[in-house]
């Protein structure tokens, strides 16, 4: 390829046709995806890359392509994986906002270091995509020195700052009043006083997320979290958010945490397990909100209402709050805290009530509307290969609730919800194996037919087990000429 050749980063008008592309890079392939990334990346600076970006960061977060370093990225690695997610399920225990980063980093850039950030960006540039050791060694300077900057700033924003402290009238502007913001820049701070310990912390607790705590990861918290109680034990607390965040399960840690030796940090122990146990229930409360729509009473256990989520989704979601319900269960009897019960309780009831919104609820409308008519003089509807897939799934989630029924209270609504299943699908086979006759001498209307006796007879077998589906089986042979025993089929 010559230089004429080569790819150029897009220009002016090509950054003015950015808004219509967003929705345009989520279907591309990764490969192509990828080579778009990067060439945006030259001129991120532009209002309307930064603008895609943002549109396409959900596709990001699933492809991770190594994309180019900068000392934005850099400042962000300690506390990356507490940053809220891209999905609604995906809330780390108190996590940081994204529309923090803009204005911390803002902060640092305006009243850091000048000359050590230039000659930190200028590091980075260098660094290969992908080359961590290169950014954890650029981060060893530019995290303490950021930490200080917003610690040096904090302060006046509470107390209210001078004429001459531009760093702390700086701080409450870019954050533009906002108390919550200028707890997230607080917590921040904190884990860029921590972030080679965080970063060392992150190799033994990989891949993300853990599905079980070994003693190995126990024994690397238990070492890091020494070490940083030399630092501050009140620091303490910010290591252990991160390797909750680590985990599939975060209230493990919470178990875990009465057998670990937290060194200096140890005689605050049981705040800190308190104050851990507090957000892990909090969390559970927001984010059986966003799913069930009934909002947690606990502090900043607000949703903004249920989300509309798949059957599939939804059993999964379920599965996942009812096993950390009854772990957290476990975790914070040993903090003599009655409400925790109750609020605990409130969770399973809007876990409950969003598997029954959203699987049991549903069931007619996802599962037998997939079923065609029968033939009404004329040929009979092809089946709705998109209507038969998520019916299927439909059908998979509604046996999957059996494992839910215990703790949810769930026994008598599946079983009504799975007699009827059962029952609507037995009447619309009856009625496709009645006018099966009609069109059988026509061999295309004949296979389509048949088809649509197939994929009911699918779906029964999902909803009531193959022993339920093989009366309906043994008709469809039957009628289809399979084999020669005519036996009638009867609902």
């Amino acid at each position: 390829m010559t230089a004429r050749e080569k790819p150029r980063p897009p220009g002016p008008q090509a950054a003015d046709r950015l808004p219509g592309l967003e929705s345009r890079l989520f279907d591309i392939p990764e490969d192509k995806f990828v080579e778009v990334v990067r060439l945006l990346e030259r001129v991120r600076d532009h209002p309307d890359v930064r603008q895609t970006f943002a549109a396409i960061r959900p596709r990001l977060a699933q492809v991770r392509p190594d994309r180019r370093p900068t000392l934005k990225r850099v400042l962000c690695m300690p506390f990356e994986d507490v940053l809220e997610g891209f999905g609604v399920a995906d809330m780390p225990l108190g996590h940081i906002e994204r529309r923090v980063i803009e204005p911390v980093w803002r902060l640092v850039t305006e009243y850091g270091d000048r000359h050590q950030l230039d000659q930190l960006d200028r590091q980075v540039q260098e660094a290969a995509p992908g080359n961590l050791n290169a950014l954890r060694n650029i981060g060893r300077r530019l995290w303490p020195m950021a930490a200080q900057v917003i610690r040096e700033a904090i302060p006046g924003a509470i107390r209210g700052a001078t004429d001459q402290d531009a760093a702390r009238q700086g701080m409450w502007r870019l954050l533009h009043g906002d108390e919550g913001m200028h707890r997230q820049a607080q917590d921040v701070a904190a884990f860029l006083e921590i972030g080679l310990t965080i970063e060392a912390l992150k190799d033994t607790l990989s891949p993300r997320p853990l599905p079980v705590l070994e003693d190995s990861h126990l024994a690397a918290i238990e070492q890091a979290a020494q070490a940083v109680a030399r630092q501050s034990t009140g620091l303490v607390h910010h290591l252990l958010l991160v390797a909750a965040s680590r985990l599939g399960t975060p209230a493990d840690l919470l178990v875990a945490l009465d057998g670990l030796d937290l060194g200096k940090a140890r005689w605050e122990q049981p705040a800190i397990v308190a104050r851990l146990g507090g957000l892990v229930v909090t969390d559970l409360e927001e984010r059986a909100a966003r799913f069930g729509g009934a909002g947690g009473k606990g502090e900043g256990g607000v949703g903004s209402g249920p989300a509309a989520v798949s059957p599939e989704e939804a059993v999964a979601i379920a599965e996942r709050l009812v096993a950390s319900v009854d772990t957290t269960s476990a975790a914070v009897e040993v903090l003599a805290e009655p409400a925790y019960r109750g609020r605990l309780d409130a969770v399973k009831a809007a876990v409950r009530t969003m598997v029954a919104g959203n699987v049991l609820d549903t069931a007619p409308q996802g599962i037998l509307t997939a079923v065609a008519a029968p033939a009404d003089h004329g040929r009979p509807v092809p089946v709705d290969e998109t209507l038969q897939a998520a019916a299927e799934d439909h059908a998979r989630a509604l046996r999957r609730c059996e494992g839910l029924a215990d703790a949810l209270g769930l026994h008598q609504p599946l079983k009504d919800a799975v007699a009827s299943m059962e029952k609507g699908l037995q009447s619309r086979a009856q009625a496709l194996l009645a006018g099966y006759p009609a069109v059988a001498a026509d061999p295309d209307a004949a296979e389509t037919a048949e088809i649509n006796l197939f994929y009911a007879l699918r779906l029964l077998e999902l909803v009531a087990g193959p022993a339920k589906a093989d009366r309906l089986r043994t008709a469809i042979m039957a009628a289809t000429g399979e084999f020669d025993d005519r036996e009638g089929y009867q609902a």
